[in-house]
């Protein structure tokens, strides 16, 4: 890959922020171009194409249904029995739909407390009847591989429809791909249930021109520069995708300036392994013709400098560096996303996280939910 100049600020004091570095993906990896090869890695290939054939995860159609969960199948309440010994149990909102159970604070709606994909993950499932065998009075549901235990009791209000609950809930597990071939890479990461996931053969698939990548680094610097800067995150890139070829990755970094680059060169590298997390993040409610002018924004960006400096909070921007977030603020102001009033320098990667509610984008736009790339599945 060819090196483009980079050209830096002029008179950028010389602080703990000026010495702080957005790193490429490609900084923190040497890639060897004759181990690269254009074909996703067999095993994940494969998995795919069975998982296709087995099951349709909702994480298929992010795009076809933006941020509109599907209809539950069932919906109803149940007390969630605390693992602690001095909580009382409490009372959630559980909804069952397309081979997954997910439940809500009560009073909270909108952003699960737990999700447990059954396509992701084998689950054991037992549950408790009545003595008179009228209703269930608890069911469990435990994650294969883990100690962790999900127990609900059944309210009197919903006793009618336990066994519903009880039927239906086996059957997703029959049916589910995590059932059927054994998986349990996900017992193995902490709290994973309350997470969205994806999978990365689903993400070469499906991105689209503004989906974002947002990482979380391994490493001591990295650490310092997430608490310097009070954020979770501290790399982000952009999805750049048109109908000839696959996915390409859109950033800003220190050593390249700004770039692009093949997401599959960075699956079959495996370079995801210097990241402890990574969030896709997809780009809804935007037209095709839209995605099509971001697209020719983001590239007549390809070869300008980077920089990050105090100076950047106090004068205006020339608009020829960028830092990683800068730059896709940048883009998305362009597109009339985000007001022109905005300084693109104040947005750090964080701020594009589900974590941080300051991402109300305009023109209906909206950015979806944080998923966690799993590159792992299979292990």
């Amino acid at each position: 890959m060819q090196q483009n100049s980079i050209n830096h600020e002029d008179d950028q004091p010389n602080n703990i922020i000026d010495n702080l570095e957005f790193q490429s993906v490609l900084d923190i990896q040497n890639l060897n171009d004759d181990q690269f090869q254009d074909e996703i890695p067999e095993q994940n290939n494969h998995m795919y194409k069975e998982q296709q054939k087995n099951s349709t995860p909702l994480h298929q159609e992010i795009h076809r249904n933006g941020d509109q969960r599907p209809q539950p199948e069932l919906e109803g309440e149940f007390y969630k029995v605390s693992p602690h010994f001095l909580e009382s149990n409490s009372t959630y909102y559980c909804t069952l739909s397309s081979r997954r159970f997910t439940y809500y604070n009560i009073k909270n709606r909108e952003k699960p407390l737990g999700i447990l994909d059954f396509d992701y993950q084998k689950y054991i499932f037992s549950y408790v009847k009545s003595k008179d065998d009228t209703y269930i009075q608890s069911f469990i549901l435990q994650p294969e591989g883990c100690e962790k235990k999900f127990e609900f009791v059944v309210p009197t209000r919903t006793r009618e429809q336990s066994k519903q609950w009880v039927s239906l809930i086996q059957q997703y597990i029959q049916q589910s791909y995590g059932y059927l071939n054994n998986i349990m890479s996900l017992s193995k990461y902490h709290r994973f249930w309350r997470h969205e996931r994806i999978l990365d053969p689903q993400i070469l698939a499906q991105a689209q021109t503004g989906d974002l990548l947002i990482f979380r680094t391994r490493g001591k610097l990295q650490n310092l520069q997430r608490s310097i800067t009070r954020s979770d995150y501290d790399h982000i890139v952009m999805f750049l995708k048109n109908p000839w070829e696959d996915p390409m990755l859109f950033e800003s970094s220190n050593q390249y300036g700004v770039i692009t680059f093949s997401y599959k060169r960075f699956v079959k590298t495996k370079s995801y392994e210097n990241y402890e997390k990574i969030l896709y993040k997809p780009l809804l409610n935007v037209s095709e013709n839209d995605r099509i002018l971001m697209y020719a924004y983001a590239e007549a960006q390809i070869g300008k400098g980077y920089s990050l400096s105090m100076m950047k909070f106090f004068k205006k921007s020339t608009r020829q560096n960028f830092f990683c977030s800068e730059l896709i603020a940048y883009v998305y102001q362009l597109m009339g996303f985000i007001p022109e009033s905005e300084k693109c320098c104040s947005f750090l990667p964080g701020n594009f996280t589900d974590e941080d509610k300051r991402m109300d984008l305009l023109k209906s736009a909206q950015l979806g939910p944080d998923y966690i790339v799993d590159f792992y599945y299979l292990q």
